[in-house]
């Protein structure tokens, strides 16, 4: 009886231990940050962890996009229909009328209606990165994941696809430590 349990244990830590692994592989993607355009949320080489299935980005989110030849990390400050400008009394950006929580940018002021399809992209470092108010906006198709997570230094971001990242990485470890303790059940003695 104890050697069937210790069988169970182990092979339902390997099935969980190399589900959560394969998922993590398939769905995730690490990524090392090369510029200051996110400071001071993400730092130069921080590393990222990218949801590369949802791609479907909302106001606020940090996504990771196909830059010509680089791809950027940015965090999305307005979507399709919405309007930016610049600036209010304070030198903030606004979206819809409403400041965002940046630094005062100091541009020259300009307005702008996202288009269909399309997303406004700031870096939170604003003096530093090269945006969509430098670029324009961004095709919603130049999205490749949205970042979930810090892997280095570690941290998760609040964000609404951490869950399953927490939920992955959790199935891997409970894989990981049935797979540790299946030697440690005690055996039939005979």
């Amino acid at each position: 009886m104890r050697d069937r349990l210790r069988g169970v244990f182990l092979a339902t830590g390997l099935i969980l231990l190399v589900g959560g692994a394969g998922l993590f592989l398939l769905r995730y993607r690490v990524y090392q940050v090369p510029t200051t355009s996110m400071t001071p949320a993400i730092e130069p080489a921080d590393r990222i962890v990218v949801d590369t299935w949802s791609r479907d980005a909302r106001s606020g989110d940090v996504v990771l996009i196909a830059g010509n030849g680089v791809d950027l990390v940015k965090r999305v400050a307005a979507t399709a229909g919405d309007v930016v400008s610049c600036c209010d009394a304070a030198g903030h950006l606004q979206t819809g009328g409403v400041a965002l929580s940046l630094p005062p940018s100091g541009d020259d002021p300009f307005s702008v209606r996202v288009p269909a399809g399309q997303l406004f992209l700031l870096g939170d470092n604003l003096p530093t990165s090269v945006d969509s108010r430098a670029t324009g906006p961004d095709a919603t198709s130049s999205v490749l994941g949205r970042v979930v997570a810090l892997a280095y230094p570690a941290r998760l971001f609040p964000d609404r696809a951490a869950g399953t990242l927490r939920l992955v990485c959790g199935t891997g470890l409970l894989g990981l430590v049935l797979v540790l303790l299946s030697p440690l059940m005690p055996s039939r003695r005979t």
